[in-house]
């Protein structure tokens, strides 16, 4: 069983790192475009840019939107680890499991708080920390996969 759920964990953790990049370039696209909105409707009195405005709120929205899309990954990965504490005994994926439950709460308290301040903190601010959370997901679940294996779990 566990070697089904670490083999899809390692599928999961490659959308998780697809999402990620896909939603830093849009929420920076949709940043720079209010930026740009911004200027043009403060530089022309008449108001006839006001056509093309984005509304300036379209990043904010789109990171509460990734956050929420990422925070459900993270929770795919605390039930990961939870039920590789429970069901795979060796002594080495006990501790991969506990530094991986560790480096998940932070994220998601990471995640958590992006998502109550997007205007504060935006994705493609924080898009980075992501990615590397991917990577070392990645590294974690071949592991749990080689260790499910032997344990025969």
């Amino acid at each position: 069983m566990m070697r089904a759920f670490f083999i899809s964990a390692i599928v999961i953790t490659l959308g998780f790192l697809v999402a990620d990049v896909y939603y830093m370039e849009e929420v920076s696209s949709a940043r720079y475009s209010s930026y740009n909105s911004d200027y043009y409707n403060y530089s022309d009195p008449y108001g006839y840019s006001d056509y093309s405005s984005y509304g300036g709120s379209d990043d904010d929205e789109m990171t509460v939107e990734a956050g929420l899309v990422t925070m459900a990954f993270f929770l795919v990965y605390i039930v990961l680890f939870v039920l590789s504490l429970i069901k795979v005994k060796t002594k080495t994926m006990k501790v991969f499991s506990i530094i991986g439950l560790s480096l998940t709460g932070i994220m998601a308290i990471w995640d958590a708080l992006m998502i109550s301040s997007p205007g504060g903190i935006s994705f493609d601010e924080v898009g980075g920390g992501w990615l590397f959370f991917g990577v070392v997901m990645i590294a974690f679940t071949i592991i749990g996969t080689i260790h499910a294996f032997k344990a025969k779990a």
